[in-house]
């Protein structure tokens, strides 16, 4: 399909001109820099804002693409919609379903049924170039939000990208066209106006970033709509191509010196803390586009990016980019705690297979006749066929790369005692034989807690860690009340009676603690009311959350519950908020801590005066998420947590709350550690924790027992 549009009066060829050569070795050097950002900050976490490597990325794609579509325009007089579609297939997507099909099977042989399922739908919706809106989707989903990382979530971007150019040569059609064509625009007057509609198109998308960013960071994070602009200002730039090639020569270097000095001041300006993608994506978008900006025209060399390491590396950067994050995910799981040996394993793999790939795969793909018409001219494109000297170099590379995966995956696996997950074996070694369990309730589960920690196999477990994925709250126990949420519960008080109510309020922590509140009160003629609301803290103070409707109600919410509690004056009040919430503030460290102490404070003495005892239950210590740490090779050990230093200060500002307000304080870290803080992920065979903070309704019930008899001597 292609439309004509010679109707455009040419543009005469200037007496002399030169005709310049497409290929930019400062972009393929630019592109060097990007991959190794990215790479960096995904393996070592350093610099803070290697991320911005992927918005270096979208410019220099609008660029070259918008600028080939222009040239075959000015060539043949004609967009074609197949050639173009056929020439982005060939580019994109071999080496892509590649890495999605190994990613998805390695993860089915590395991972439990639960998440290689999710990697399974994601890599569904990368092959379908949705990734991005399926991201943004479970970023925002409170319960899988702060759930591992998936393999295939760098595939975002090619998203964005995909979809970008699904409206955008429409829009150049339509200019060059058919605007062009019913006005009879010169050339020169059709390119002024694709300016125009340029600026409004990215004008329009940065205004609507700041606002995502604003109310809805996750989604405007991967947001097509929030991230158009920086493929359209990479657009602009080939737009004004004939323009900006004419800025003398002794200027365009410093232009492009300023842009790549801008690009690395980003890397360590911008952090995972600034708001993006707005504003924090606009210094390195306008940093890239002066360096491809002052790269039009003849003079085209920088050292730091056309060197033939940066040229080479350019070359490479899609196999690097698609390889480097499955790779990084499932080398922390085959050896979490990744030394420098790690690292250099790492990148030696990343490195081999992205070679591989690109020699094999990419290059001969790209060059071949594959979904070229019969009968079409090709003198242009080459056979798919390899010399003998890049086969037997992929071959290599590719048997190193699959033998040091291997070899680190069967040291890991070593131990002849490990029984797999879903075996049916429940059992413990003879080294974590169970003592005699003391006679309370207390001693019975550090007995169990000192047993799990000694274990080296996997007992059967409960739930399964399949099944964690299911678990979920009841409408009742995480929905905010009515009106202040759009679907919100009934928070009236008014009909029950308060010699007999216990209140729970609070975050998702609240609502994870009602199986055992329940468990413990019910029995005893209680009637347990939830106020809970996921997401939104029983504080004083404003808190973000991954659902922005959320952070919207949560307010109205609070006010609610604290008018509810103050006229019926229950019997009991239980209090239980998550720690290390995200607060609107921005505060991190010592000052959210105090932060945090003060809404406390304030929370729990004006805002339920009048109820008969106040408890705070702690939330347990922060352990490692089950579907992240267990996997086909891990040990329990693997999957075993230490008390965190944040957690700790979050109790004791906890327990400094409850002496200043009077009310009572259970610290229940006992029931999920050992006296030396060691946590397992399991006790008595059942998973303590849904992921890395909230309890599995299972063991919630378990604890019922403790809980009744912490009450029973509040409440005396």
């Amino acid at each position: 399909m292609a439309l004509l549009t010679r109707s455009i009066r040419a543009e005469p060829e200037q007496p002399g001109q030169k005709k310049v050569s497409s290929f930019r070795p400062d972009i393929q050097g630019l592109r060097a820099l990007a991959v190794v950002a990215v790479i960096a900050d995904h393996l070592f976490g350093y610099p803070l804002g290697g991320f911005v490597g992927v918005d270096v990325f979208f410019v220099i794609s609008g660029f070259i693409i918008t600028g080939l579509l222009l040239r075959e325009h000015d060539k043949s007089g004609r967009i074609s919609f197949a050639d173009f579609y056929r020439r982005r297939v060939r580019r994109i997507m071999p080496v892509a379903l590649v890495v999605l099909t190994v990613t998805t099977v390695a993860s089915w042989y590395l991972f439990a049924g639960g998440r290689a399922r999710s990697i399974l739908w994601d890599g569904i919706a990368s092959s379908l170039f949705a990734a991005n809106w399926r991201f943004a989707a479970t970023g925002t989903d409170y319960m899988q939000a702060d759930g591992p990382v998936s393999p295939l979530q760098h595939y975002w971007s090619l998203s964005v990208e995909e979809q970008f150019y699904l409206i955008w040569p429409l829009i150049l059609v339509a200019v060059l066209g058919f605007l062009a064509g019913r006005f009879s625009w010169s050339a020169t007057m059709a390119r002024r106006v694709l300016g125009v509609v340029l600026i409004a198109v990215a004008a329009a998308s940065l205004a609507f970033a700041f606002g995502e960013t604003s109310n809805a960071p996750t989604v405007a994070y991967f947001s097509t709509f929030s991230r158009a602009w920086e493929l359209g200002i990479g657009a602009f730039v080939a737009v004004l191509a004939p323009q900006l090639a004419r800025i003398p020569a002794v200027i365009r270097p410093a232009i492009q010196w300023a842009g790549l000095l801008g690009i690395i001041a980003s890397l360590f300006v911008i952090t995972p803390a600034t708001a993006f993608p707005a504003p924090g994506a606009l210094l390195p978008v306008v940093a890239t586009a002066m360096v491809i900006a002052g790269g039009i025209g003849s003079q085209r060399y920088m050292l730091p990016l056309t060197n033939p390491v940066s040229l080479y590396i350019g070359d490479i950067s899609y196999s690097l980019y698609l390889w480097h994050f499955p790779v990084i995910v499932f080398g922390a799981v085959i050896a979490p705690s990744m030394g420098p040996l790690g690292y250099l394993v790492a990148l030696g793999v990343i490195l081999m297979l992205s070679v591989a790939s690109y020699h094999f795969v990419e290059d001969p793909l790209r060059h071949s006749q594959w979904l070229e018409p019969r009968g079409r001219n090709q003198r242009a494109k080459v056979p798919f066929q390899l010399t003998v000297k890049t086969q037997v170099l992929g071959l290599a590379l590719l048997a190193v790369a699959a033998i040091g995966v291997s070899g680190v995956a069967l040291i890991k696996a070593a131990p002849t005692d490990h029984v797999y997950f879903g075996a049916g074996v429940a059992q413990v070694t003879s080294r974590a034989e169970v003592p005699d369990a003391p006679a309370t309730p207390e001693g019975a589960i550090q007995a169990k807690v000192s047993a799990a920690l000694q274990a080296s196999v996997w007992p059967a477990l409960k739930p399964s860690v399949d099944d964690l994925g299911s678990e979920g709250f009841e409408k009742d126990d995480s929905e905010g009340c009515a009106p202040a949420t759009p679907r919100g519960k009934d928070c009236s008080l008014a009909l029950l009676d308060p010699e007999k109510l216990a209140v729970v309020v609070g975050d998702s922590m609240g609502a994870a603690w009602l199986p055992t509140i329940r468990a413990a009160l019910e029995p005893q003629g209680w009637t347990v009311k939830s106020m809970t609301y996921v997401g939104c803290p029983f504080l004083d103070a404003a808190t973000v959350a991954a659902d922005d409707s959320i952070t919207r109600a949560c307010p109205g919410h609070k006010a609610i519950v604290s008018s509810a509690i103050k006229e019926a004056k229950p019997a009991l009040v239980i209090v239980s908020n998550l720690y290390n919430l995200k607060l609107a503030s921005g505060a991190t460290g010592d000052a959210a801590v105090s932060e945090w102490n003060r809404a406390a404070t304030t929370a729990r003495t004006g805002w339920i005066e009048g109820a008969g005892k106040v408890v705070t239950l702690a939330p347990p210590p922060t352990g490692k998420d089950p579907n992240a740490c267990f996997t086909r090779i891990s040990t329990p050990n693997d999957c075993s947590s230490r008390i965190t230093s944040t957690w700790k200060s979050y109790a004791e500002a906890d327990q400094r709350v409850s002496k200043i307000v009077g009310d009572h304080y259970i610290d229940n870290r006992s029931w999920f550690c050992s006296v030396d803080q060691l946590c397992p992920l399991f006790i008595d065979g059942t998973i303590v924790r849904r992921d890395a903070t909230h309890l599995t309704e299972e063991y919630a019930t378990k604890l019922a027992p403790l809980l009744q008899a912490e009450l029973t001597s509040i409440l005396k």
